[in-house]
């Protein structure tokens, strides 16, 4: 097929991620979903099953590989022929495609995309989901993308800290697609659970590992169940800290207050707007906060912890209230705070209500990534070669965190 038949450009998505259908991989089903197929053709390369399924019922082409990465915190680090595979396979699918655009649905991909980019003179985009290392920045080859959209400013801060162009990075912020709730309707979970009409309704959705902060929030409402003992707690997902989350729930005496839901079909919009009085998300790292939108989306108010990006989302006091990470005190008193008081619930919900219906849309967030495939496709093939768009500067860097590297090494060594 010729690299730029008529029609829709074609877009090659790669996505590297566990085989489960959570943020990331949430995010790109919805960018498959809406984006505009008289314009864009989407071909979804990825290593996981369930995103792959989902996939092919939006009738999108998929590939499937074992993907690797160089330099991985963990084991196997070094897998250089499995490397130059993926390269090769990239090469193969861009070709038989005619693919316009490479867009790394993170990181990680970006690395084996780099030089598929550079040897076909495709641009290249990395999607960052979340902040990264000095050494994930540099190793996963970050600043060689031809553009970096982050989903807040702070996923990006650091490249420009870094010495990258602030022409070669852009934000492109989450957004709800409100049309999934449809249908849906949890209204009875409350009584299904033994929830009176007068409780208060804690919830928290996201993944079962340590970075969310369960352990905290769990304290927090401990702590808060000997004052107001009208509280109940839904936590929404799973994962793999899973039984260690249940053990801290048991030993905090919470069995009779805290429900721990797991999956559930449905949005999790749909349990904040019909079950939940107040939203938290008191992780200790985040990139965005795409529970935070659901909420607010759904008129709850909302208590988050001073993540990357959190401040792009809720203003404190105004939309919502931000909490220092980790701070278990400070938790305890805003949620005591939104307890006692339901006119405070009510506005804060409102307010944050209407930005995310002003700011984090779905057709927002689908018309920026649009926007920015038009921009990249424009780009004169001959600045995308190997070394063409590869300013001195950015050479420079890459100098700068290699000496670094080494010189740590050394120190370390000779004590």
């Amino acid at each position: 097929m010729s690299m730029h038949s008529a029609g829709p450009a074609p877009i090659l998505f790669a996505h590297y991620g566990e085989n489960w259908i959570r943020g990331s991989e949430r995010t790109l089903l919805d960018l498959l979903t809406h984006i505009d197929r008289n314009r864009f053709l989407p071909v979804l390369w990825c290593n996981g099953e369930m995103v792959a399924d989902e996939a092919r019922k939006l009738d999108v082409t998929v590939y499937q590989s074992r993907f690797t990465v160089l330099y991985d915190w963990e084991p196997p680090r070094y897998e250089f022929a499995r490397f130059a595979s993926l390269v090769r396979e990239g090469r193969k699918i861009v070709r038989a495609h005619g693919i316009r655009v490479l867009h790394a649905n993170s990181a990680a991909p970006n690395q084996w995309l780099v030089p598929v980019s550079r040897s076909l003179r495709v641009p290249l985009l990395c999607h960052l989901l979340a902040p990264y290392s000095a050494r994930e920045r540099f190793t996963l080859g970050v600043h060689l993308a031809t553009l970096v959209a982050g989903v807040t400013r702070g996923c990006t801060d650091d490249l420009l800290a870094d010495g990258l162009r602030k022409s070669s990075i852009s934000t492109i912020h989450c957004g709800i697609d409100l049309g999934a709730w449809q249908g849906w309707d949890q209204s009875g979970l409350r009584s299904q659970l033994g929830i009176r009409a007068e409780d208060i309704v804690i919830t928290q959705v996201g993944s079962l590992i340590r970075r969310k902060g369960h352990d905290i929030l769990l304290r927090a409402v401990a702590d808060l169940r000997q004052v107001r003992p009208n509280i109940r707690v839904l936590l929404i997902g799973d994962g793999p800290d899973r039984r260690e989350i249940e053990n801290v729930v048991r030993e905090l005496g919470l069995v009779d207050i805290v429900h721990t839901l797991g999956f559930v079909d449905s949005p999790a919009g749909v349990i904040f707007r019909d079950a939940t009085d107040i939203a938290v998300s008191p992780s200790r790292v985040e990139g965005f906060g795409l529970t935070v939108i659901e909420a607010g989306a759904a008129g709850r108010p909302v208590i988050a912890t001073a993540t990357t990006g959190m401040s792009e989302i809720i203003t404190s006091e105004r939309t919502g209230l931000i909490v220092p990470i980790e701070d278990q005190a400070r938790l305890y008193a805003a949620l005591l705070r939104l307890v006692d008081n339901a006119s405070l619930r009510m506005q804060l919900g409102t307010a944050l209500q209407s930005v995310v219906n002003e700011k984090f849309v779905i057709g927002k967030y689908v018309s920026g990534f649009e926007a920015a495939y038009e921009q990249l496709m424009r780009i004169p093939s001959q600045q995308l070669g190997w070394m063409r768009d590869v300013s001195g500067d950015t050479l420079a860097m890459y100098a700068r965190w290699v000496g670094g590297t080494l010189s740590r090494r050394v120190r370390r060594l000779v004590g």
